[in-house]
């Protein structure tokens, strides 16, 4: 694919999307907290957010693919964390933080395959780089160091699943439906799946 210069339309998609995810993010983040307690009563508290921090990754994975440019990961997770900030995330500018180191995994990723290959494979990396990079963080932030290795193996491995899960499985699925629509047609991404038929028909009739 051809690298081209960023449009107006590429900068409307990242805040779209930085918008929508950080009212979710915010609303996992007050989900995890529930399943912190919920599992604490049978010593699996630690893993409440583990079940759903492939969530955080999501922004970063879906801007890219459906933008594919350089910088469309890493801009649209950093921009997500800003907005979670300011609609009341507790966490300060950590949030932003992590929204940076979560961004930078999955765009070192996309820049490895030179913004190129866009499929199940690509985003599943780019969703376990995030995984890893803001895992290496909180050793120090969160003194995850001081777990035991099979505890730390344990949040990893079920990370690497939610991972998978939300920001590759889903994000594909989500990125794939909408260009079948037409939603996302003058993207990137609308040039490599055919559209649905109704928008056919209404181009030719126009």
């Amino acid at each position: 694919m051809k690298l081209e210069s960023w449009k107006l339309r590429d900068v409307i998609m990242m805040a779209l999307l930085g918008v929508v995810f950080a009212i979710l993010y915010l609303a996992v983040f007050y989900l995890g907290l529930s399943l912190s307690t919920a599992l604490t009563p049978l010593g699996f508290a630690d893993f409440g957010f583990e079940l759903i921090y492939g969530v955080w990754f999501m922004a970063s994975t879906l801007a890219a693919y459906i933008i594919r440019k350089p910088g469309a990961a890493l801009i649209t997770e950093v921009l997500a964390s800003v907005v979670e900030l300011l609609l009341g995330n507790s966490g300060g500018m950590t949030v932003v933080l992590t929204g940076l180191i979560q961004g930078l995994g999955a765009e070192l990723v996309f820049a490895a395959f030179r913004y190129k290959k866009w499929d199940l494979t690509s985003l599943t990396l780019a969703s376990f780089a995030s995984a890893v990079f803001i895992y290496l963080y909180e050793l120090y932030y969160l003194q995850y160091y001081m777990l035991t290795i099979p505890m730390q193996l344990a949040h990893i491995a079920i990370r690497f699943v939610s991972a998978f899960v939300f920001s590759a499985l889903i994000v594909k699925l989500a990125g794939d439906g909408l260009a079948k629509t037409g939603v996302v047609k003058s993207y990137a991404i609308g040039a490599n799946i055919k559209t649905a038929k109704v928008y056919e028909e209404e181009e030719e009739e126009a």
